[in-house]
């Protein structure tokens, strides 16, 4: 466990350190500030509900933007055969790698509470709870796009198609939602399950179901197992 924070801790200070990281933030913020001000001066809607949807949508790409170099960046400079020489399990750098995407996310949702504060004051009847429950479910969903990302870049060494992968994974948790008109019936129940967007919207709307915290857990496991499984597979580094 101390290797996972060390790892994750380290990577997560390279990517403070990185001008594209705060590219990327600053792109994020701007979006979303875009669409929270149409909401809230045009549509005169004071609540958060819908710009937690539109965070997830933009999840879909932020989150593979920040994991797309995770693994496939190491390969393609060497740096991941190096590690293979370190006291160092390969379940540990997956959750290292995980983890340090999870702060990254963490930090975005920390900066995005100016629109909260803006709700604060300008809003009334604010439902603190479901805001607050919003805000775990985002760092749950979050937390499995996290190791959707990694797992996507533990295949390729360009950077670019581990993000068109991690993007086409993700989009397919996220896309179930609207195959649901067009299945039997008896169907729509097991798909429905797998649906990002089915297990988020308890959180919107202010439950905490534990079956939903356990399947984004779920996910979040199985995609790591895939990644430390892929490596190992390559022959790119063994357990220690």
């Amino acid at each position: 466990m101390k290797n996972v924070f060390t790892i994750a801790k380290k990577e997560y200070e390279l990517a403070l350190h990185s001008i594209s990281t705060y590219i990327v933030y600053i792109l994020f913020l701007v979006i979303i500030g875009i669409i929270f001000s149409n909401m809230v001066f045009k549509i005169a809607r004071a609540e958060l509900r819908f710009l937690f949807e539109v965070i997830h949508i933009v999840f879909l790409f932020y989150i593979p933007a920040i994991t797309m170099g995770s693994i496939a960046k190491e390969r393609q400079t060497g740096t991941l055969e190096l590690l293979s020489t370190l006291p160092i399990k390969l379940s540990s750098i997956v959750w290292g790698k995980i983890l340090s995407a999870l702060f990254q996310i963490i930090t975005i949702i920390i900066l995005s509470l100016v629109f909260f504060g803006i709700i604060v004051i300008f809003g009334e009847g604010i439902d603190y709870g479901a805001i607050i429950c919003g805000y775990i479910g985002l760092i749950l969903a979050g937390l499995a796009y996290a190791s959707i990302g990694v797992f996507a870049s533990s295949f390729p060494s360009n950077q670019i198609l581990a993000f068109v992968l991690a993007l086409l994974i993700s989009a397919v948790f996220y896309l179930l939602k609207f195959l649901l008109p067009l299945l039997p019936f008896g169907l729509v129940p097991i798909v429905q399950y797998f649906s990002f967007d089915y297990h988020l919207s308890s959180f919107l709307k202010g439950v905490i179901d534990t079956r939903d915290i356990l399947f984004f857990l779920a996910v979040t496991v199985i995609f790591a197992l895939l990644a430390q499984f892929n490596l190992q597979s390559k022959n790119l580094m063994q357990e220690k």
